[in-house]
């Protein structure tokens, strides 16, 4: 699973973390870093995108009412959010870690097994909560947490003792890494009080408590992981001028603190309290998000021009550009949630499902898919070959992608401040997002952990 082909820069095709990572015992039967990455692909596949897509096709087609609308869409949030994403990171997290701790996977059955349990979880939440109340519907959502908090368990506690036994001194990347972590905790107790809601009979979890369960998810776990990873490999890896860790510091404290008072604020907005409390903690969360972001990125200069030209610019190059617009979307998304944010602070209407939503997509769909795509056609095994052998078929899919959040949107926000029209716009975004998506995901699931045949286009690719 080690990296095959290097570049002048240092850093394999194969992997972006510096160095080579000490020799370690064979790892019996798959990688977890296969096993995980096809199991999320498979869930972002099926009750992810496709879901999403089918949910907002009713919407556009008049047809909502006549499926459990609300309960599907919580599902897919849950799918995307945890069986796609966290699975994905957590794959990803078997593949770099031993490499960045300079310590040996030792226990990679327990990380497949957690694996395994949480996508089995996310199955079993799919199934149990479009159902009526009942004791089947119950004893199935009470094993969908279960099964969640036990899979995560089991990979974080091997990644844990992967952080015990390195060598190498605490630096930024671990601490933003572990902040994440911090905020999945978190987001695991948050949502077993959302499944004891729904074990309760309610069809669906209040809108603020998933609100707050979805912030803590994507911009607190997803983000601060992002952060981290971002700040270990792409100053060497695009040839950045040495980071200010200063201003990553200020700006992880500034974010951390905006996501959970934005957290804080939609539940303190579910309970009795008054309206200008809740959506105060949110403003100010959002405001906070959005300077954090800002800090982040002009720590890490990764809008600067690179030091010198690249070795290897077709390897480094298109990443940097992916990985530029990836970050853009981080600010749009933090601009989207601080107008209403505002807004209902200052008195004005609460936020809108639509105004959530564009915020979500431009999160989810603009900054996380696209930072996924641009991560794994450069660091994960068999597939990072694949995409530096084909990067027309890679620059396909980011175009896709990316167009299909901004006419996604675009048309949400449409609906939400303008004409109900912007459903069908948002509809042919989803549509453009999910064929980007799906594109990537077939590639990837074939290609993973697979040793590259050697090629002309790929041997002049790391020679230039």
């Amino acid at each position: 699973m080690t990296a095959s082909m290097s570049t002048r820069d240092g850093l394999p095709a194969e992997g972006l973390h510096p160095g080579r990572p000490p020799r370690a015992r064979a790892i019996a039967g798959p990688h977890p870093t296969t096993v995980l990455i096809r199991l999320s692909l498979l869930l972002g596949a099926t009750a992810g995108f496709s879901l999403g897509l089918v949910l907002l096709g009713a919407v556009v087609l008049g047809q909502a009412s006549a499926v459990p609308w609300a309960a599907l869409a919580q599902v897919h949030g849950q799918v995307q959010a945890i069986g796609f994403v966290a699975l994905f990171i957590l794959g990803t997290a078997a593949q770099l870690l031993p490499g960045f701790l300079a310590c040996p996977l030792t226990r990679p059955g327990r990380v497949t097994l957690g694996g395994g349990l949480i996508a089995g979880a996310m199955v079993v939440r799919a199934v149990a909560q479009p159902l009526w109340p009942g004791p089947a519907r119950v004893a199935l959502l009470w094993a969908s947490a279960a099964g969640e908090v036990v899979g995560f368990a089991l990979c974080l506690v091997v990644y844990a003792e992967l952080a015990r036994q390195t060598i190498q001194p605490l630096d930024r990347w671990r601490e933003l890494a572990a902040a994440g972590f911090g905020f999945l905790v978190v987001s695991l107790i948050v949502n077993t009080a959302a499944i004891a809601w729904l074990a309760g009979g309610a069809p669906v979890v209040p809108g603020m408590l998933d609100a707050a369960l979805v912030q803590l998810q994507l911009a607190g776990f997803v983000v601060f992981l992002v952060f981290g990873v971002s700040r270990k490999i792409l100053p060497r890896f695009l040839l950045l001028r040495p980071p200010n860790d200063r201003l990553i510091s200020a700006g992880g404290i500034a974010y951390g603190s905006g996501v959970a008072l934005v957290a804080a604020g939609w539940l303190m907005a579910s309970v009795s309290l008054p309206d200008w409390v809740g959506s105060g903690a949110s403003a100010v969360g959002v405001w906070l998000q959005l300077m954090g972001t800002i800090l982040y990125l002009g720590g890490l200069r990764l809008y600067e021009p690179p030091v010198r030209p690249s070795g290897a610019p077709a390897v480094t190059d298109p990443a940097r550009r992916w990985i530029r617009i990836a970050f853009i979307w981080l600010i749009v998304a933090d601009l989207l949630a601080l107008i209403p944010a505002t807004r209902a602070f200052l008195g004005g209407p609460s936020v809108g499902f639509y105004e959530l939503t564009a915020e979500r997509h431009a999160l989810a769909q603009g900054f996380i898919v696209t930072i996924i795509i641009a991560y794994a056609s450069r660091i994960l095994p068999g597939f990072s070959a694949w995409a530096i052998q084909h990067p027309r078929t890679v620059a396909l899919i980011v175009a896709l992608v990316t167009a299909g959040a901004v006419v996604r949107v675009i048309g949400e926000l449409l609906t939400a401040w303008i004409t109900p029209a912007g459903e069908t716009v948002a509809g042919a975004g989803g549509a453009l997002g999910v064929a980007g998506f799906l594109l990537f995901a077939a590639f990837l699931f074939r290609t993973i952990g697979r040793i590259p045949r050697p090629s002309g286009r790929a041997s002049a690719a790391a020679s230039r």
